[in-house]
């Protein structure tokens, strides 16, 4: 367990993880924290930075930032009231704009450092 995370990653990660939530709670679109986030994680994890900073910003601030359990229970309430067609295409839409956005921001920040 050492060698997963010391001691000092907790207080980076929270330093991330604080203001993310703070944004999230003001942010009502689940859809588009989700990919704004992803396209930050793709972004933060291309770019030659310290690990450090990667935990306050990737780890923490773009895992607190999106939401997978708002996001979980949008997809329940759509099967809950039948919407059977929306569910699916919310599942098909977010998981391949994710992607997109990971990609991009990947692509993005490797141009920029290039």
């Amino acid at each position: 367990m050492d060698n997963l995370l010391k001691n000092n990653d907790f207080v980076f990660i929270s330093i991330g993880a604080i203001p993310a939530a703070l944004f999230r709670w003001q942010i009502d679109q689940i859809f588009f924290v989700n990919a704004i986030g992803c396209f930050l994680l793709g972004f933060i994890n291309a770019l030659p930075i310290r690990r450090r900073l990667k935990l306050i910003f990737g780890f923490g601030f773009c895992g607190s930032f999106t939401t997978f359990s708002g996001w979980s229970f949008q997809l329940f309430e759509l099967i809950n009231n039948s919407f059977y067609k929306l569910f699916f295409l919310n599942i098909l839409l977010i998981v391949l704009i994710g992607f997109i956005a990971v990609c991009l921001g990947h692509f993005v920040a490797k141009k920029i450092i290039n």
